[in-house]
């Protein structure tokens, strides 16, 4: 049965790994870092499926990513080609470790693209991704000047990673952003290893392990205040259900946040079940009943925040409004 409603956002996660080593990130710290992906062959029965199945749409966008870094993808030009042969729109977030190729192929259903960075010198670089803060610089700038060589209007984003150690290279990273026409979103960091975040919100979490963490992350003391309202928590209606997770195996995991390995979170294959059973084991999945009633949804959906103090500047507020524009006139708002 078609799906009458698109997702207005799907995630598949063409590769099943990151080249960084993001302390705080739950594919960053765990053993499955380097994992595989998904083949150009599969990619394309998984697509068509979701295509003729009615979970992607005009107005959808396809995000290569949720906790893998795309761009290390053996065949990349392939998986846009296929992309392209079924005109979807699609998205790429990345630390920036790699170039990938950019021609009129790249670009021409690309939607936006993400650029992750943890800081803006190497010593913060260090301290989270151990990735080369100058060679990430130097891409990120690379891509964005080779992507508008080839036609690309849309937008490029700078999600910037704010951690107590780097609050100061808030304002040097915007100047960059600046100078590239790049939307600049500050952010706080947060805990984003499942099983430590739920300990965390329900006050289980080892004070050991708190204490490693609150030495590097922000908001962490407003929790407590937070969970008080749990009445209000308990009643939260998540957004997941507005998007689709997809693993590098075709797998279904109930929503962006949960890890992707374990089968008491995984709703099924794309490629082997019906995209409607799925579905409905999805609206019943008892994680989904413990995160809402225990206010981790809530607090999830709500931490991920730019600080009281941030303010957007001319150049920023210009790109916005530039941004906007384009969506109405390209009928994409």
């Amino acid at each position: 049965m078609k799906r009458q409603t698109p997702f207005k956002t799907i995630y598949f996660d063409i590769v099943g790994g990151c080249n960084a080593r993001c302390p705080y990130c739950l594919t960053g710290s765990s053993e499955t870092r380097m994992s595989g992906e998904i083949s150009p062959a599969l990619f394309a029965q998984a697509l068509e499926k979701l295509v003729r199945e009615g979970a992607i749409g005009s107005g959808s966008v396809l995000s290569l990513y949720n906790w893998g870094e795309p761009l290390l993808h053996s065949d990349l030009p392939e998986i846009i080609r296929i992309i392209n042969d079924h005109d979807v729109r699609y998205a790429l977030s990345t630390n920036a470790y790699r170039v990938p190729v950019i021609n009129r192929e790249f670009v021409r259903n690309l939607d936006h693209l993400i650029f992750s960075m943890c800081g803006f010198s190497q010593a913060s670089y260090d301290r989270i991704q151990r990735t080369d803060f100058d060679k990430a610089r130097e891409n990120i700038t690379r891509i964005v000047k080779d992507c508008r060589g080839h036609g690309f209007k849309g937008d490029f984003r700078i999600f910037f990673h704010i951690y107590k150690f780097n609050e100061e290279e808030v304002d040097p990273c915007k100047k960059f952003a600046n100078i590239l026409g790049i939307h600049f979103h500050p952010q706080y960091a947060i805990l984003n290893r499942w099983d430590d975040l739920r300990k965390l919100v329900i006050g289980e979490l080892p004070p050991e392990t708190f204490s490693d963490i609150s030495g590097d992350l922000l908001g962490l003391d407003e929790i407590p205040g937070f969970l008080k309202k749990k009445d209000a928590a308990c009643r939260f209606l998540c957004p997941q259900f507005e998007y689709l997770v997809l693993t590098e195996n075709g797998d279904v995991v109930t929503c962006c946040q949960l890890p992707k390995d374990r089968p008491e979170f995984q709703c099924g294959n794309i490629l082997d079940d019906p995209l409607e059973d799925i579905l409905e084991r999805r609206r019943k999945m008892p994680v989904c009943e413990d995160c809402v009633g225990t206010g981790l949804a809530a607090y999830i959906n709500s931490s991920i925040k730019a600080p009281a103090s941030y303010r957007r500047d001319l150049r920023q507020t210009v790109l916005i409004i530039e941004r906007k524009l384009r969506r109405i006139f390209s009928g994409r708002w």
